[in-house]
């Protein structure tokens, strides 16, 4: 390529969660030999910015805008505003930045408008789901990061099958494998540490990871709930009336490697899911791994290399947590437990995803005769 190409990511904010930290992946590991990438956000707000600073340190220029309500025409405007400065040959929009983003940037003409489709959006609002179906027909290719997103993603904005492919989440395995994680003040020797890690939303079943909890009661564990959210105080509040104030925490946002480090067991009780970025990064820690039965999970988990449960039913859960602790010192347990790390390292890393996104960025280009069709592949 003779000069870089110019790819703009478009998110709401740098919050802690799976789909921000994909971004923020890109943002980082995509070849600065080819591709000069920057960030627009439009909800920065003083919500936690997550890895903001380590995007600066690497000279990704980060575009800050405040969004006011969801039809903020002034600050969309803005987003124009912004793009059309950047230039960006590429616009790749994520989560709430897919309507405005991809909007803008068709009106501003950028020649490639793609999206990654991060989850089930099954709690979207159904006006959300309307605009982002018609936006959804000004992108060039539209990503899902598993099979059960695709699917969802085609029913429920009608996209044609041939503009939608699937790139999975990758992990950087070597963020998994050093030694050196900070966990001194996060173990218990004593007891054995189940932990969680996600957003406090319905979405994420952590009222069911409690109720299921109290089922142990009198067992020797302590659960530890990672991540920040709306839910926060109710789950706090049920924390309390069941007793479980000594065996359960909410202990708030963490860094994800040192704290899934910490842990005996890793439970993932979620409702619904694209695909379950800290279950790759449990798993590749070789950490066994408890987790709702649902599309999506089911494309890395199996019974041959995690203990599932159906989604939301608390007696199973509980069983599987106590069969789990009972056993952890055993072969069967650490085995399925190796199986896991093995097929994320192999099919689940870094390297894997950022290829994959890349290659789909050269093919978008080649299309539109943006650069030579002599570019290795």
């Amino acid at each position: 390529m003779s000069k870089k190409i110019k790819i703009l990511h478009v998110l709401p904010n740098l919050s802690q969660g799976g789909a921000e930290k994909i971004c923020r992946e890109l943002l980082l590991k995509i070849d600065p030999e080819k591709f000069s990438s920057a960030l627009l956000l439009f909800k920065d707000n003083n919500s936690v910015q997550v890895g903001r600073e380590e995007l600066l340190n690497n000279n990704i220029e980060i575009i800050s805008l405040r969004k006011r309500c969801l039809f903020d025409l002034f600050n969309f405007w803005k987003i124009i505003k912004a793009i059309k400065k950047y230039q960006p040959d590429i616009v790749h929009t994520h989560l709430g930045g897919d309507i405005y983003g991809r909007l803008a940037a068709k009106l501003v003409a950028v020649p490639i408008i793609v999206s990654t489709e991060h989850n089930l959006n099954n709690s979207e609002r159904r006006l959300a789901t309307i605009a982002k179906k018609i936006t959804a027909r000004y992108a060039t290719k539209i990503f899902a990061v598993s099979e059960a997103v695709k699917k969802d993603a085609l029913k429920r904005y009608n996209i044609p099958t041939k503009k939608i492919e699937v790139i999975y989440n990758g992990i950087d395995i070597t963020e998994f494998k050093a030694n050196n994680f900070k966990t001194n003040d996060l173990k218990n020797d004593d007891l054995i540490v189940f932990g969680a890690l996600g957003r406090l939303t319905e979405q994420k079943g952590f009222a069911t990871l409690i109720e299921a909890a109290a089922q142990l009661k009198n067992k020797n564990y302590l659960l530890k709930i990672a991540g920040v959210g709306e839910l926060a105080e109710k789950l706090n509040k049920r924390i309390t009336e069941l007793g479980l104030n000594k065996q359960v925490q909410l202990v708030g946002a963490v860094k994800a490697a040192d704290f899934l480090a910490s842990l005996d067991i890793f439970v993932f009780p979620s409702l619904w899911e694209g695909l379950g970025l800290a279950i790759l990064e449990a798993g590749a820690l070789a950490k066994p791994v408890i987790a709702s039965d649902i599309d999506g999970i089911k494309e890395v988990l199996n019974d041959d290399n995690a203990w599932l449960f159906p989604a939301g039913e608390i007696d199973k859960l509980a069983a599987r947590m106590d069969f789990v602790m009972t056993n952890l010192e055993s072969a069967a347990v650490k085995i399925k437990a190796e199986k896991l790390k093995n097929l994320i390292n192999k099919h689940f890393n870094l390297d894997l995803m950022i290829e994959a996104y890349r290659e789909w960025y050269e093919i978008l280009l080649l299309e539109k005769s943006l650069i030579k069709n002599d570019v290795k592949k």
